[in-house]
């Protein structure tokens, strides 16, 4: 019973990054350190499409009050991602760190994507 209520939690976590090959390809690793690493990696590439993306929406922005309410989301995501990835993060076991890591990948990579539609034409 135990170990299906831990599916239930743990696993939307890591099915969200599984949709993504690369993310996929880091699962497939020996160690969770392995994993891990791969995972941190990709989050990073996307961090920074994130900032590019950000920037540029903050540039865009015609009015201070489009300005400011950029920030504000910003801001207000940031704390979002760091206490829901803490949720997955505080879990019992190893499994823990890598869910942690897919939900930091999982949600920079939908903010980056938000963004950079957003920019779109």
């Amino acid at each position: 019973m135990i170990g299906a209520l831990l599916c239930l939690v743990l696993l939307p976590g890591l099915a969200l990054a599984a949709d993504d090959p690369t993310a996929d390809a880091c699962h497939q690793r020996d160690t969770t350190i392995a994993i891990m690493d791969c995972v941190n990696g990709l989050t990073a590439q996307w961090d920074k499409r994130l900032n590019t993306a950000y920037q540029a929406a903050l540039k865009a922005s015609e009015s201070a009050a489009r300005k400011d309410g950029l920030v504000r989301a910003e801001r207000a995501w940031l704390a979002f991602r760091s206490a829901n990835c803490g949720w997955y993060d505080a879990q019992e076991g190893t499994i823990r760190e890598i869910a942690g890591a897919d939900c930091m990948l999982d949600m920079t990579r939908g903010w980056a994507t938000e963004l950079e539609d957003a920019m779109k034409p």
